[in-house]
């Protein structure tokens, strides 16, 4: 619709032709649809285009190829199956969740997508990345197919269920699959093969731009090894900053290479101890001066403009992001909540608390443990986030039992923002939070609370499956408005698709309202 945009923000004081093609641009310039009002013609041609849009699929034609017919699918869903509908209704006016959720489910019992939602899931995969993980695996040989039909479907068009027996999957992917399928294959390749990863790595990086380069560096986390270091050395010189950060925070955790052990140097130099008359004590200072190796080890001399570091704490952070966590214990002999205490009395806590934000991964459960039951401003800001790297159960340790406490306490957008696509709470913390999910509609907090409609939804589908057969359906109160009738139904329309992908062959399905 640019093309028609730019006309009606210029103006359209006469008729405008040829607004399409073919049997609809006749039709739309027939005497009929022509008045004396030019702004009522154009909105009404318009209108009319955008409605033929929704109505159809656009294949690009290929007028020097000649066209294959469509693959059979075996897999796909039978035409009575009970998931058909739900599929369709799902990629219409489904969550992403509940979209990636129905996707998972699926592939778990080798199925693919009807054909009828092939279009809409490869739209929704298109205008989400985050949903093509799930997605690839089930729209079948027919799915891949009709990507390959349009340009902007190609993400979808090379896939391992879609290539013919016995062509070598791996290779077929690397070579004509889009950056996301041949990441997916990289990852893979860096857990099995770490040798192979780092040859196709090195036989192509000088084709990426830099965004791709850094996804592809960060891989590399997947396996790290020593061998590593020399195609992560050179990066440290690429031209994407991004890059090179990621070559910096992977060598960092290489004791072996010449990076990590110029960092563990410099900070050994600045973080001392000297033993007093009943224990050691230790100190922390930061750099005096800019060090001309810096430039080579992703630590920046100038210190951005508005950054309310000062100077030399800009470089004593660059230093401490890089550096392991583990090095730290290693060195003081502190555990982690004595050194988060411990920065704290020094004259560069901001420093080392955004260092360690930074720094800590998935990995590092102590240290999460420690950030979040501290009182910083750095951790407790960034709650959300830390969570978001424990395991589920240890989340939940942290959070209220109940939606009025999960409100109170700031949690509830917590809870939400802690969690992937495909993960769901417990069961135990699913059941205890059931009653008060159902007194929030059964009271009037949905009357006033509006911020409180979309987080409920959000929980709708992340409620362990195995405590959906507790939700029992509530009776419209007749004093309801509408947005509260509406977020019930939605809530409740989310708990019925979602039983009926866990239903079991000896339960019987439970359609959706």
């Amino acid at each position: 619709m640019t093309s028609w945009l730019k006309q009606a923000l210029i103006g359209v004081d006469q008729a405008v032709p040829g607004m399409a093609d073919g049997a609809i641009g006749a039709w739309l310039e027939q005497p009929a649809l022509t008045t004396a009002d030019a702004a009522l013609d154009f909105s009404r041609k318009v209108g009319a285009l955008a409605a033929c849009r929704l109505a159809a699929v656009t294949l690009e034609a290929a007028p020097n190829e000649a066209w294959q017919a469509a693959p059979e699918d075996p897999q796909r869903l039978a035409q009575d199956h009970p998931w058909r509908s739900l599929c369709n209704q799902i990629f219409a006016d489904g969550s992403p969740r509940l979209q990636y959720e129905a996707c998972l489910r699926l592939a778990y019992h080798e199925h693919h997508l009807p054909w009828s939602v092939l279009p809409s899931a490869l739209e929704r995969g298109l205008r989400n990345t985050a949903l093509r993980p799930a997605l690839l695996p089930v729209l079948g040989a027919r799915g891949h197919w009709l990507a390959r039909q349009r340009t902007d479907w190609q993400y979808a068009a090379t896939h391992a269920s879609s290539l013919e027996p016995g062509v070598d999957d791996g290779d077929r992917i690397w070579q004509e699959g889009s950056i996301e399928q041949r990441l997916a294959y990289f990852r893979q390749l860096r857990g099995s093969d770490p040798q192979q990863a780092r040859d196709l790595f090195l036989a192509q990086m000088s084709e990426w731009r830099a965004k791709e380069r850094g996804e592809f560096v960060s891989a590399f986390a997947i396996g790290l090894q020593p061998l590593d270091t020399v195609v992560l050395e050179p990066l440290l010189k690429d031209r994407s900053n991004e890059v090179r950060q990621s070559a910096a925070m992977l060598l960092a955790r290489l004791p072996e290479s010449a990076h990590a052990r110029h960092l563990s140097a410099w900070l050994a130099q600045l973080v001392t101890s000297k033993r007093g008359l009943l224990q050691r004590t230790w100190q922390c200072d930061a750099p005096q001066a800019v060090d001309p190796a810096w430039a080579g080890a992703m630590v920046e001399a100038v210190r951005p403009q508005h950054d309310v570091l000062g100077e030399r704490a800009w470089w004593l952070y660059q230093l401490v992001r890089q550096v392991p966590l583990s090095w730290w214990v290693a060195h003081t002999g502190m555990s982690p909540t004595a050194l988060i205490g411990w920065a704290g009395k020094t004259d560069w806590s901001l420093a080392l608390y955004r260092g360690w934000r930074q720094r800590v991964g998935a990995s590092d459960p102590v240290w999460i443990e420690a950030m979040l039951s501290s009182d910083v401003a750095e951790f407790t800001e960034r709650k959300s986030e830390l969570l978001a790297l424990l395991p589920v159960a240890q989340r939940e340790r942290y959070w209220p039992r109940s939606l009025d406490q999960l409100q109170s306490s700031g949690a509830l957008n917590a809870i939400v923002g802690a969690f992937a696509s495909g993960e769901t709470l417990t069961l135990e913390y699913s059941v205890a939070l059931l009653p008060s999910l159902r007194a929030s509609f059964e009271s009037d907090q949905l009357r006033y609370g509006i911020h409180l409609r979309a987080p409920l939804l959000e929980l709708a589908g992340l409620l362990h499956p195995d405590s959906l057969h507790q939700w029992q359906p509530l009776l419209r109160r007749d004093d309801l408005t509408a947005a509260m009738t509406e977020c019930l139904h939605e809530f409740e329309r989310i708990v019925a698709a979602r039983l009926t992908l866990y239903a079991l062959p000896d339960r019987p399905f439970t359609e959706l309202r």
